[in-house]
């Protein structure tokens, strides 16, 4: 009886959610988040919209330790001082901004660095 109940909790749960989007923007929201949701398998109790909120954070909180770990090892093993960090720490960021305005892709950084440096890098899918 237990997966009829967890069907029919979540079958509930999906019409108020439902019913909440189409309260809150309208129908057309509503079949964006239809669509979203067949194209990516996503089945939570959030929105598209409080799913990407959700994800910026975490975005934002990898990028900041990313750089933090980059950044402490351009200093402790490469001998980068302040200028040089700084250096690295802006262009890190412009090259993060380009990604996030469709200027520049993943592909295209993952090629420029094979092209012109030799070092295959790979970026793992979340399957």
């Amino acid at each position: 009886m237990g997966k009829v109940d967890d069907y029919t909790s979540g079958r509930a749960a999906g019409m108020l959610l439902a019913r909440d989007i189409v309260k809150k923007d309208g129908l057309e929201e509503l079949e964006k988040e239809i669509h979203f949701r067949n194209i990516t398998g996503i089945n939570t109790i959030l929105s598209k919209k409080e799913l990407d909120k959700a994800c910026e954070k975490i975005k934002v909180r990898t990028l900041d330790t990313m750089l933090t770990i980059a950044v402490a090892t351009l200093h402790d093993e490469f001998g980068f001082g302040q200028a040089r960090c700084k250096r690295f720490i802006d262009r890190l960021n412009l090259k993060a901004d380009c990604l996030v305005d469709d200027m520049a892709s993943w592909d295209d950084y993952v090629k420029l660095i094979k092209d012109e440096i030799g070092i295959e890098m790979t970026i793992r899918d979340n399957d």
